[in-house]
């Protein structure tokens, strides 16, 4: 191949610099050498030069054969490389056919040959090929790039691309078979880093989706099962954000509020600066309040129905768990009107048992969660 007068130079690597420095120098001057070509018409792909480290030069890769198992999948990589998909899908399909699994490219080809499934929307047949390649060839080099591949077809079925059936007469949402894939990978190739990959995606679809308590509990597995991952800070504070998101209201079970107000408070305390950043004080006095209307509402209720004991209890329980949000105001003001005392706040513990034991006297009927009379919290 000439080389133009303008681009042409001798070169001599400095041995002192190592095989490393020397290589990289070498790598420069074939993209020279290959852009002067490309731009004579010689050199359409970079899969023509191959890099030889013994000699540290890069060589011209011999023309592929036709007619060979070799040559026949050398031009079909070709078109892989060209991004012509459907060609080279042809060509694989075709390759498979005719030289089965005995040769030891055959991994080879059957990724090349998912990948270009995967190219061209037959996301069903992309995953069948893939699945093929990591339960036969488990120790193939391809085995992970397959396992790349496998994710990436998660994501597209968690994106509400459609799974084609019936020869693509029917397409059809399969975000369950990307949940699958995704379940697949973190339960059975949990020492790679697409497990953890994998159990981020998962959660963040719940959460993308307004499934909140699955959510928090994806999240809270991420956060035990990957403590040292880089991802570790986010998926707690998302944990805490998720608990938050899925208390329904006052008239349902607190069960989620103080699940996010744990989440909350351990994100504060292991990722302090962070935690400030995002307000996060600010949101746990929020929670305080929010459980202080909950504990308000109780009683209130009680109060309506004339068990004035009962109602007595949860003022004073508003009023001395959380003596500096709006409800307690409200609480003092009724056990003023009923004249009954605010009793001394409890410690948090404490306070959080005595709320859902509720009043031990006073005639209250306890039902649900929280102490609050029956049918009042359900989860709905």
């Amino acid at each position: 191949m000439a080389i133009p007068a303008r681009l042409r130079f001798t070169f001599a690597p400095d041995r002192r610099a190592g095989p490393a420095s020397s290589g990289v120098l070498c790598m420069g001057l074939a993209c020279l050498v290959l852009c002067a070509g490309q731009a004579n018409g010689e050199v359409e792909r970079g899969e023509r030069l191959t890099f030889d480290p013994q000699t540290e030069q890069w060589r011209r890769v011999a023309e592929p054969i036709p007619g060979t198992p070799d040559g026949d999948l050398d031009l079909a990589r070709r078109l892989v490389a060209q991004e012509r998909y459907p060609e080279a899908l042809k060509a694989l399909e075709k390759w498979i056919k005719t030289y089965g699994a005995e040769p030891d490219r055959y991994p080879e080809a059957l990724y090349l040959k998912a990948s270009c499934l995967l190219e061209t929307g037959e996301y069903r047949d992309a995953h069948d090929a893939y699945s093929a390649l990591l339960n036969d060839f488990p120790g193939s080099i391809y085995a992970e790039r397959a396992l790349s591949g496998e994710f990436r077809v998660a994501e597209q079925y968690l994106a509400g691309k459609r799974k084609k059936i019936w020869g693509g007469l029917l397409r059809f949402k399969n975000r369950d078979g990307g949940v699958e894939i995704l379940d697949d990978m973190i339960v059975n190739y949990a020492d790679t880093p697409l497990a953890e990959k994998a159990q981020r995606a998962k959660a963040d679809y719940y959460f993308s989706r307004g499934e909140f308590e699955l959510a928090e509990d994806e999240y809270a597995v991420f956060t035990r099962d990957y403590p040292r991952s880089r991802w570790h800070p986010y998926a707690l504070l998302q944990s805490a954000r998720a608990a938050l998101a899925s208390f329904p209201g006052v008239k349902f079970d607190d069960a989620p509020l103080l699940e996010a107000q744990e989440r909350f408070t351990e994100f504060l305390r292991t990722y302090p600066d962070q935690a400030r950043e995002l307000d996060v004080p600010v949101l746990l006095d929020e929670i305080a309040n929010r459980r202080a209307e909950k504990t308000l509402e109780i009683a209130r209720f009680y109060d309506k129905t004339r068990q004035i004991n009962a109602a007595r209890y949860y003022y004073r329980q508003t009023a001395a768990r959380w003596p500096d949000s709006p409800a307690a105001l409200q609480a003092r003001a009724r056990l003023e009107a009923l004249g009954g005392a605010v009793e001394q706040p409890l410690d948090e513990a404490a306070a959080d048992t005595a709320a859902r034991t509720g009043p031990s006297a006073g005639g209250a009927s306890r039902g649900g969660s929280g102490g609050a009379p029956a049918g009042w919290d359900r989860r709905g």
